[in-house]
């Protein structure tokens, strides 16, 4: 006797959500735009690789991503500043807060956080165990100069 089994699994896939998305930042040293963190380069020499870069006296920085659509976010991953030939300032990574959020004027929604300090070119992954729905996604922390070299951010369609 010839038995036969057909099963149909359906998975939904993470997407990468913020490549080439709209961004923003608190303030930008130099040229260092906020843009930098979603323009697909991994590589984290920030004056070859073009990083993100708050400016001085900033003490409250923050970058945000607008995703354009509402999604659950179920991770965000930071790549991290490395040593450069000015040094290696990437232990500035810490305390980092994301938040996620329906409308630009309300990012509050806890995903995740990372203590730090980071380390060069480091892969933080910050989980977000409740995956909040948002269309913005916020890095902020509370001490100067915020630098991101890549930032992706994964989720599920709502």
């Amino acid at each position: 006797m010839l038995y036969s089994h057909t099963s149909v699994i359906s998975l939904t896939a993470l997407l990468g959500l913020a490549l080439g998305k709209q961004t923003k930042q608190s303030s930008t040293y130099q040229s260092y735009g906020a843009e930098y963190a979603v323009d697909g380069n991994r590589g984290t020499y920030l004056h070859q690789d073009k990083c993100t870069h708050t400016g001085g006296g900033d003490t409250n920085p923050w970058w945000r991503v607008d995703l354009l659509t509402v999604y659950s976010i179920t991770s965000v991953r930071i790549h991290n500043r490395g040593k450069d030939h000015v040094g290696d300032f990437s232990n500035r990574l810490r305390d980092v807060t994301v938040t996620v959020g329906l409308t630009e004027s309300d990012v509050n929604t806890p995903c995740g956080v990372f203590a730090g300090p980071g380390t060069a070119s480091q892969l933080v992954v910050i989980d977000c165990p409740t995956s909040p729905q948002g269309r913005f996604v916020k890095i902020s922390k509370t001490s100067e100069y915020l630098s991101l070299c890549e930032v992706d951010v994964f989720g599920v369609s709502v």
